[in-house]
């Protein structure tokens, strides 16, 4: 007698619940492979959230809640990602857009994208990821439609109502599959079946439905992000303190701030404070313990005042920089 395909659970889909949020958005991040989205903030002592995920018929989807919304960043890679509210009163920002009810935001590829929610509002979503080819076969001629949006951009598209009902239904329906049949995945009609109809059900919501024009500010808040990226690949030790850096790239230090946390999760300072820890790490992990100190390292990246240095080098990468330059010695 064969077992029952039940016994095992199979790789390609995931039910569990968390309460790191460290630890699901690590899940998260395995819906779309290269995503790695992280936390940027601490979560109250009370997280809880759900996470489904599968991949099926080379969609990759899932569906989750937060009890509260954490804000995140990621890095979302090559591929079409697609993300959604799945209750009705719950409220997300992406990248200084608000996605709630009928809106679809459609990630900008290759690009870091930040989310957060209103305080103590949970977050219950869905993401689809479609391979670029994937879209470019069945969703022919539905970019052609939205001339006025260019590829290369984040989009919000706003579904009809029964259209965008159905999406969340069936996403439902898999969220349901992963949780109680999760071995239908792996039969190759079923998982067909279900990638046909999310994949069907996405393209009517995009479609039929309409582009949201973007806010001019938000065009402009994204414009300033990329030229204050720029200067921090050019001159990071010039980087220094808001007015600098203001100056660097000649904007408003209200305006920078805004445009910072719109698109990079965090201010300015503490943004160009975590690269420059960056480059000091990855020359400590590129030096001779015996010829590189420390504190030429620190010095040479802006960090003066070496034991405020050393604190937050280890808030963020767990461990002192004298642990990641001995890591050579071996």
């Amino acid at each position: 007698m064969t077992a029952s395909p039940q016994i095992a659970a199979p790789q390609r889909s995931l039910f569990r619940r968390f309460s790191d949020p460290e630890a699901m958005a690590l899940a998260i991040g395995d819906i779309n492979a290269g995503a790695s989205p992280s936390p940027l903030g601490q979560a109250g002592r009370q997280f809880e959230g759900t996470l489904a995920r599968a991949t099926i018929g080379g969609l990759n989807v899932g569906a989750g809640r937060f009890a509260q919304g954490i804000p995140q960043a990621a890095n979302i890679p090559g591929v079409h990602t697609f993300m959604f509210a799945t209750e009705p009163a719950v409220v997300r920002r992406v990248s200084g857009r608000k996605l709630h009810g009928r809106h679809i935001f459609h990630f900008r590829p290759n690009a870091r994208t930040v989310t957060s929610s209103p305080q103590d509002m949970p977050w219950a979503f869905g993401i689809i990821t479609v391979p670029f080819d994937l879209m470019a076969e069945q969703g022919r001629g539905l970019w052609a439609t939205q001339p006025e949006v260019p590829l290369d951009e984040d989009r919000m598209f706003v579904a009809p109502a029964r259209e965008m009902e159905a999406l969340v239904g069936l996403m439902g329906d898999v969220s349901g599959v992963i949780q109680q049949t999760p071995w239908v995945i792996d039969e190759p009609r079923p998982a067909k079946a279900l990638s046909g109809a999310l994949m069907d059900s996405l393209l009517a919501c995009l479609s039929q439905g309409l582009v949201k024009p973007d806010r001019a500010a938000i065009g402009r808040h994204r414009q300033i992000v990329a030229r204050f990226e720029r200067a921090l690949e050019e001159r990071p030790e010039d980087m220094l303190s808001l007015s600098g850096i203001c100056a660097a790239i000649g904007v408003a230090q209200r305006t920078l701030n805004l445009a910072c946390l719109e698109f990079l999760g965090e201010g300015p300072v503490r943004y160009a404070r975590n690269r420059r820890l960056d480059l000091v790490r990855a020359e400590l992990l590129a030096s001779d313990p015996a010829d590189s100190p420390v504190t030429t390292s620190a010095m040479r990246y802006g960090f003066w005042e070496l034991g405020r240095f050393a604190q937050a080098y280890r808030l963020r990468f767990g461990e002192r920089p004298s642990e990641t330059l001995r890591r050579n010695m071996h």
